[in-house]
């Protein structure tokens, strides 16, 4: 059986970093200096899937629009910058997690930040075409502009291998942990990515 749980304690974001870090395809864990909101995803209590909602990115056009055809404030928006599967059983998991953590997300963001959380948004990026929204009635708003430059985070391993390091910026969080982050060309159609929107 499918359900979520909310990610309060140490142990549980550990786990969480470890599994999205093994699982997913592009991402890796990182501590994000915004709001975040982060949840566990289990089946019959094993670990399948994470998933994180952040402050929002209202720069691109789309979003604009979209805020202000529907009154939505900044702190009124959250964004999904992280949903990793891996190990389920269900081909439904995604879709089936996606609402449930839907209907826990108003609350507990009205019980962290104080305020109403009136819609999601997401960005993925194609080749990927974001079916598991779909399913859940997302909706496709537009696109990014695309960006000059891909960013990727290495591990301390992967940049102590790297002969030139140029390129390669070292962060350190509050918390202590640091973030190797490599910035590489490319041209702006490669980074264009498909804005998801879900209403609440």
């Amino acid at each position: 059986m499918i359900s979520v749980q909310r990610i309060t304690a140490r142990e549980q974001r550990q786990r969480a970093a470890g599994f999205v870090n093994v699982y997913h395809s592009y991402i890796r864990w990182s501590d994000r200096p915004s709001r975040k909101l982060y949840w566990e995803i289990l089946d019959d209590g094993r670990l399948v899937g994470v998933f994180g909602l952040f402050s929002a990115y209202s720069h691109p056009r789309a979003v604009k629009a979209e805020m202000t055809r529907l009154g939505v404030d900044f702190n009124e928006l959250g964004n999904n910058g992280l949903f990793c599967l891996g190990g389920h059983t269900d081909k439904n998991t995604g879709t089936r997690s996606l609402a449930m953590i839907r209907k826990d997300a108003k609350r507990w963001w009205a019980e962290r930040y104080s305020n109403d959380l009136k819609a999601m948004q997401t960005f993925i990026l194609p080749p990927r075409t974001g079916a598991v929204y779909k399913a859940d009635n997302w909706r496709v708003i537009g696109e990014t502009v695309g960006s000059n430059m891909l960013v990727s985070s290495l591990t301390r391993e992967e940049y102590e291998a790297l002969e030139d390091k140029r390129g390669v910026d070292i962060r350190t969080f509050k918390n202590g942990a640091i973030r190797y982050i490599r910035r590489t060309r490319a041209t702006a159609d490669a980074n264009r990515k498909l804005i998801f929107w879900r209403d609440l």
